[in-house]
Formats: C-alpha cells, sequence, structure tokens
C-alpha cells in the first residue's frame, strides 16, 4: 500500500508542477493547446445503461518560449444503471509528462506518466524516457520506471504492477527502416516478462509496401508474434492486401495460465483486393482463416461500392463446424456542415453443427455536424436483434472541441 501511495503521490507531483509552471509562465508561454470530449452512451437491454465519459486534454508547449512543455490528459467515467449510480464513478490520469526538447539539441527526455509503443515495449509507464539521434537515420529510445494500470485512478489505491524497462533502436536504409527493441518487466526481484522484438517497414518499391515483426518471449521461450504484412499495386486501380501471422497472447505473471501459452496460439491469414473499375466505383473481396487442430475457420467477404454507399455478402465457417451467410450495406453522405451514415448487417445460420438456425440483425444510423471548426456533435443510434435476447437498442452522443492560443512573450 505504501509503494502504490508513492507511485500515486508521483503523478500527481508530475501534474501538480505542469500546472504551476502553466500558472507562473502562461504570460510567456508560446502556445497553449487541448481537447474537451464528452461522450455519453446508453443502452436498453437487460439492464438500463447511461455512461458518461468526460476528457480534457491540455498542453502547454515551449513553457516561457524555452525547452520545457507540458502534456496531460484527464478523463472521467460514471455509470448509471436503472437510473442508480454506480460505484465505478472515477476520475483518471491517462498522460502527465514533462517534456525537456530543446530545439537544436538530438536530445529529448520525458519525466511523468505515457502510454509507449516502442517496438516490443507496451504499456503505461510511470518513470524517464530519452531520446537520442544520431543523425537523420538512426536514432534511439530508453525508457524505464513503475508498470502501470492503463490509467491511475485519483480515488482508488493503485496496485503495485512491477518495474519496465527497455529501449528501440531504428534506422533507416533508404525506403527501408529496420528497428530492434527489448523490454523487461519484474517485480519483487522475480521476472514477469523479458521480450525482443524485430521490426522491419519498407515503403513502396515498385508498387509494393510491405512489414514484418518478428517479436519474441524470451521468459516463455515462445514467439509472441511473427506477422508479415504487404500492400502490392498489382495494375493500375487494382490493390491486394495480404497478411499471415501468428500470435501468442502476453503473460505478465508466473502463472498457471503461462503453460497453456502454446495451446493458445493462433496462426491466421488474410488476403484481399480492391478494383476501381469506373471513377469512384469499386469492387472488393476478402477471405481470413484461422488455423486450429481441429477445424480451419474460415470468413470470406464480397462487395461493391463507391464513395456513397458499399454493400456485400459474407460468408463464415465458424467453430463445430456451424456456418452463416449474410448481408452489409452501408450509405455515406455529405452536407456542408454535416456527414452522415446509415446502414445493416444481416446473418442468418447455426455457430455450430448441433445449434439450429438462427438470425442476428443490426440496424444503425449516424450523424456528425461541425458547425465551427473547432466544435463537432456526433451521435449514432443501433437497432439490435439476437436470438438471446429481445429487440435492443443503443446509442452514443458525443461532443469534441479543440482550442488553441498563442500567447506573446511578455504580454
Amino acid at each position: 500500500m505504501r509503494k502504490s501511495k508513492s507511485r500515486q503521490a508521483i503523478f500527481l507531483l508530475t501534474a501538480s508542477l505542469g500546472l504551476i509552471l502553466l500558472g507562473t509562465d502562461a504570460a510567456q508561454a508560446t502556445s497553449v493547446s487541448g481537447r474537451f470530449g464528452l461522450w455519453s452512451y446508453v443502452r436498453d437491454d437487460t439492464v438500463d445503461h447511461v455512461q458518461v465519459v468526460p476528457l480534457l486534454s491540455l498542453n502547454v508547449n515551449r513553457i516561457g518560449n524555452g525547452d520545457w512543455s507540458f502534456e496531460s490528459t484527464l478523463r472521467g467515467f460514471a455509470d448509471y444503471q436503472n437510473g442508480d449510480a454506480n460505484n465505478t464513478s472515477a476520475v483518471r490520469v491517462n498522460r502527465a509528462l514533462l517534456i525537456w526538447k530543446p530545439q537544436a539539441s538530438k536530445w529529448e527526455v520525458r519525466a511523468g506518466q505515457q502510454w509507449l509503443t516502442e517496438g516490443i515495449g507496451r504499456g503505461n509507464v510511470a518513470g524517464l524516457w530519452g531520446a537520442y539521434k544520431f543523425n537523420r537515420k538512426t536514432d534511439a529510445h530508453v525508457y524505464a520506471g513503475s508498470r502501470l494500470a492503463s490509467s491511475l485512478s485519483l480515488d482508488e489505491e493503485n496496485p503495485d504492477q512491477g518495474i519496465a524497462a527497455g529501449f528501440n533502436i531504428r534506422t533507416k536504409f533508404g525506403p527501408r527502416r529496420l528497428g530492434l527493441s527489448y523490454y523487461y518487466v519484474g517485480k519483487d526481484g522475480d521476472v514477469l516478462y523479458n521480450g525482443v522484438g524485430l521490426d522491419y517497414y519498407c515503403t513502396s518499391i515498385r508498387d509494393l509496401s510491405m512489414r514484418a515483426r518478428l517479436h519474441m518471449n524470451l521468459e516463455q521461450s515462445a514467439i509472441e508474434t511473427g506477422q508479415i504484412t504487404a500492400n502490392w499495386e498489382a495494375v493500375d486501380d487494382l490493390l491486394i492486401t495480404a497478411d499471415v501471422r501468428t500470435q501468442t497472447p502476453r503473460i505478465f505473471e508466473d502463472s498457471f495460465f503461462a503453460m497453456f501459452l502454446e495451446d493458445s496460439k493462433t496462426n491466421s491469414a488474410r488476403v484481399g483486393a480492391t478494383w476501381e473499375f469506373e471513377e469512384e466505383t469499386y469492387v472488393t473481396g476478402m477471405a481470413y482463416t484461422i488455423f486450429t487442430e481441429l477445424d480451419q475457420l474460415y470468413k470470406v467477404r464480397a462487395g461493391i461500392g463507391d464513395s456513397g454507399f458499399e454493400f456485400g455478402y459474407t460468408h463464415w465457417l465458424s467453430a463445430d463446424k456451424g456456418d452463416m451467410d449474410g448481408f452489409y450495406g452501408e450509405a455515406r453522405c455529405d452536407y456542408k456542415t454535416l456527414e452522415g451514415s446509415f446502414g445493416f448487417d444481416y446473418s442468418r445460420g447455426s455457430n455450430s453443427e448441433v445449434r439450429p438456425n438462427t438470425e442476428d440483425q443490426v440496424i444503425f444510423a449516424g450523424v456528425e455536424w461541425s458547425p465551427l471548426k473547432s466544435l463537432t456533435l456526433g451521435a449514432r443510434g443501433e437497432h439490435l436483434k439476437d436470438p438471446e435476447h429481445t429487440e435492443d437498442w443503443r446509442a452514443l452522443f458525443s461532443l469534441m472541441t479543440n482550442f488553441r492560443s498563442k500567447v506573446r512573450s511578455g504580454s
């Protein structure tokens, strides 16, 4: 508990420091920017749900026209069930960073909480992050700190999830980019995760773009992710995509479930094509398969559309030899500051050979309105019908606004 409180204090101190800098140097700050969003999710099925999620992002760039910046994101959450407030209401810190980045320097240093995507390194880490740019083609990132939940609650104890550290080195060879990364997670002297990753990305060479990943879980002696993705513009107006991968879930804790990592591995392949045979009119298709020891599951899709609509057919084979057929369609339209969409997804069949045929149906409609350049209002409604429930409906309402102000030094 003491460790949890100390970590929470570190984050609150970081956020407070940023706010102090904002308050003392706002008159000299180069720019203050941010975003405010409000989402409300309403659901009427077995339980009447109303969820409200506000979000505030505040960034102070080049404080005092200097080398320091501050970035933060706060998110709230409230859940009401059958008209009563739930105990899940909370305010959470998603991001709180103090950043030092001189304009002419090769260094960048961040202190605080952030979500990392550094090669094989993934997760929410509170600590230090540093980057050094050797030249125009090569850079290196190094980080270390406490591994945290996806966000920190301001009114709850945060569990101790250990420490995390890693690095990511990237370099370019013409249109090719190669990355080598390492990620470590430990707790109380035990290794929870130990992995190394190799990432390759190639921009278009003779109309071919490709990405490859090989991520190894060294602690479990297993391939975590092996993937090759390619986009090929075979001829004019014909784009072919392909993806082949093997993936094993990442497990940190040294638990009983780690014994089943190899059994939970998924091997899959996907191929798709889109041909634009007339201006803004195209046909598209996709085939996806999952390889298992018992079955070979697959799904195929074919459709036709243009900039305003798409309509198509789907068929898939599910577990236990059940097969489903369906149709889908979506229409889109724009009018000045309004964007609207309407569509449906209907399927009929069986999830297994022992279940009778059933029907699933979804009808949805949405609209976005931008009365101002920095303000967007949205609404989306869905009507669902399936054999497990009566007819259900759900709706999502959103408000998003961005703001930015530039302040001259000494004003």
